[in-house]
C-alpha cells in the first residue's frame, strides 16, 4: 500500500488542526520534479561548460555528476555547503539574482546525501550510464542527463 494511496486525515501540530492529503503531496512533488526541468534549461551553459571540463579533465562520466542546486530551496543550502562551504550566497540576493551553486562531485557521495530525502531520485541517479545533471529546486530533487 503506497503511502499515496492513503486517504487523507488530520492531526493537531502546534495547536492547530493540519490535513494531511497524501495524494495531493505526491501531485505537488511530481509537479515539483516537472518544474526542475526549467530550472536545467536555464542553466545548460553552465551545464554543458561543466560537461567540456568533464571531458579536459579526463574524468570518469560513470563517476561523476553535474551539480545545480538552487541554495534557498529545501535541501539546497546544505548540500550547497557540502559542496562549496563558507561561500558567500548572499551577494547574489543582494543583485537580485538567485543564489544556484554549480559544479562537478563525485556520484557515489551526492547518491548518499539525496538518498536521504529522495530514494527515487537517489536511485535513478545509480543507473544513470550518461553524465548526469542533479537539479535541486522547489524542495525536490530531479536527474537530468547531457
Amino acid at each position: 500500500n503506497k503511502k499515496e494511496d492513503q486517504p487523507p486525515y488530520a492531526i493537531v501540530k502546534n495547536g492547530k488542526i493540519v490535513l494531511i492529503d497524501p495524494t495531493a503531496h505526491a501531485l505537488m512533488q511530481a509537479v515539483n520534479k516537472h518544474n526542475c526541468e526549467n530550472t536545467y534549461l536555464a542553466q545548460l551553459d553552465k551545464i554543458n561548460h561543466f560537461k567540456n571540463r568533464i571531458t579536459e579533465k579526463e574524468l570518469d562520466p560513470q563517476s561523476v555528476v553535474i551539480n545545480i542546486i538552487h541554495v534557498d530551496a529545501r535541501y539546497g543550502f546544505e548540500i550547497a555547503e557540502m559542496l562549496m562551504p563558507g561561500h558567500d550566497w548572499q551577494q547574489y540576493r543582494d543583485k537580485g539574482e538567485e543564489p544556484f551553486a554549480s559544479g562537478i562531485s563525485l556520484k557515489e557521495g551526492i547518491i548518499e546525501i539525496i538518498a536521504t530525502f529522495d530514494k527515487e531520485a537517489a536511485e535513478k541517479l545509480k543507473q544513470m550510464k550518461e553524465i548526469p545533471v542533479v537539479v535541486i529546486n522547489y524542495g525536490v530533487v530531479e536527474i537530468f542527463s547531457v
